[in-house]
C-alpha cells in the first residue's frame, strides 16, 4: 500500500451535506446519471436531479414518488433509462416512470411477498426483477409487473445480488445463511459459510447478512455483517467475509471497526479496484471506508453518522452516502427550540476522490 493509492482513495466532500426532510435507508442511480432516487422510511420513494453545467454536484430535489405505504429498504433502477422499481416492508411492489412529472406507480401488487421485501434487484440484461424478503421466496417479475417464477430459499433473506453474467443468484439471510442458485434449473448451486455474523441471544436473533457484493469479474463474494456480541443495543465489529466464488472457500476476514461500530451496511466496487463501504452502529457511529481485500488496513476512513448506502454515479467521478443526523439516540434529550422531539433525517454527503 503506496502513498500514492491512500491519497488515490482518501475522499472529501464535495460541498455541505444536502439535508433531507425525511429519513432515507435505501439510494440509487439512474443509468444516465441524471437522476438519483432515495427509498424512506414513510412510503416514498424521493428524487432528486443534476443539475447541469455546474463545476461540482448539485441535486435539484423532485415531487417524491408516491404509491408505497411503509419503509423503502430496497429501491433499483431498469436499464431502459425510464423505470424504477421499489418495495416495502408491508410486502408491496411498485414501478414509476420517474423522468415524468406523475407520482403515483405506472403499476403495483400489493402483497407480493408475505410481509417485509428487503430487496429488489434487475437483472443484468434488465429483462428480470427479483424480489426477495421474511417470507424466504425468491420472485421473479417481468418488467411490466407480471409474475414469471420463484425459488423457495427460506428463513428470512436480507439481501440478494446477481452473478456477473446474470446466470445465477447469490441469496443472504438474516440468519447468516449464504446460497448460490442456478437460475435456468432453479438448483441450488454451493453454501457459504457466513455463521460467524449470526448469534442467537436469549430470545433474539442477532446479527444475518446485511449487505452483498460480486467482483466484476465474478471470481469473489463479499458479505458484510457483523460478529454480534449480544443482543439489545447490539455491540459488534463491523465485518466483511470474501469468499471464493468457484470453491466457497473464505478468503479474508475483515474487521472494520470496534465493537460500538457493529454492521457492515453497503457494499459498492470502485472500478480502480477498491471496494467502498458504509458501516452503522451506535447513535452518531458510522464510516466510509476505502479497502481492498488484499489489504490488512483500509486505504482510508471517513467517520460519518450512521451510513445507510453509497452509490456512486455512473460517470465515476463522485459519489453519494446516506447518512443520519447527529444526535439520533431518540432518547427524548434533542429538543427544538420550542421544546418539541425532533425526528430523525438524513443528511446526504456527496463525495470525490482526489484523481477525479
Amino acid at each position: 500500500m503506496t502513498p500514492e493509492l491512500k491519497a488515490k482513495f482518501t475522499p472529501k466532500a464535495a460541498k455541505k451535506p444536502l439535508e433531507l426532510s425525511q429519513q432515507f435507508i435505501s439510494t440509487c442511480f439512474s443509468p444516465t446519471g441524471v437522476f438519483l432516487l432515495a427509498g424512506s422510511m414513510e412510503g416514498q420513494v424521493g428524487r432528486w436531479s443534476l443539475v447541469p453545467d455546474k463545476p461540482e454536484p448539485e441535486l435539484a430535489e423532485k415531487p417524491p414518488l408516491t404509491g408505497l405505504i411503509s419503509w423503502v429498504s430496497t429501491c433499483a433502477c431498469l436499464p431502459d433509462g425510464k423505470l424504477a422499481v421499489a418495495a416495502d416492508s408491508f410486502g408491496n411492489l411498485a414501478c414509476w416512470s420517474y423522468c415524468d412529472d406523475a407520482t403515483d406507480p405506472v403499476w403495483k401488487i400489493e402483497n407480493a411477498h408475505d410481509g417485509w421485501i428487503r430487496c429488489v434487484l434487475v437483472s443484468p440484461d434488465g429483462q428480470k426483477i427479483a424480489t426477495c424478503g421474511r417470507d424466504g421466496r425468491v420472485v421473479f417479475w417481468s418488467a411490466d409487473g407480471k409474475k414469471q417464477s420463484e425459488i423457495k430459499v427460506g428463513g428470512d433473506l436480507s439481501v440478494m445480488r446477481f452473478a456477473s453474467d446474470g446466470k445465477s443468484l447469490f441469496v443472504g439471510s438474516l440468519e447468516s445463511k449464504v446460497t448460490q442458485w442456478e437460475l435456468a434449473g432453479a438448483t441450488k448451486v454451493r453454501e457459504f459459510d457466513a455463521g460467524l455474523l449470526f448469534k442467537p441471544n436469549r430470545l433474539q436473533d442477532v446479527g444475518g447478512v446485511h449487505s452483498m457484493a460480486v467482483s466484476p469479474d465474478g471470481s469473489q463474494l463479499l458479505v458484510g455483517g457483523t460478529q454480534p456480541e449480544n443482543g439489545g443495543n447490539v455491540q459488534g465489529k463491523p465485518t466483511v467475509l470474501a469468499f471464493d466464488v468457484a470453491s466457497g472457500e473464505l478468503k479474508k476476514k475483515a474487521e472494520l471497526g470496534a465493537g460500538g461500530d457493529v454492521f457492515v451496511t453497503d457494499l459498492e466496487w470502485h472500478p480502480d479496484g477498491c471496494w467502498l463501504i458504509t458501516t452503522s452502529g451506535n447513535p452518531g457511529q458510522g464510516k466510509f471506508v476505502c479497502w481492498r481485500v488484499e489489504d490488512e488496513q483500509p486505504l482510508s476512513e471517513t467517520k460519518l453518522s450512521n451510513c445507510h448506502a453509497v452509490r456512486q454515479h455512473p460517470s465515476g467521478k463522485w459519489l453519494v452516502l446516506l447518512t443520519t443526523n447527529a444526535g439520533s439516540n431518540g432518547n427524548g434529550k434533542v429538543v427544538d427550540k420550542d421544546g418539541e422531539y425532533r425526528g430523525n433525517s438524513s443528511p446526504l454527503v456527496v463525495m470525490t476522490f482526489p484523481t477525479t
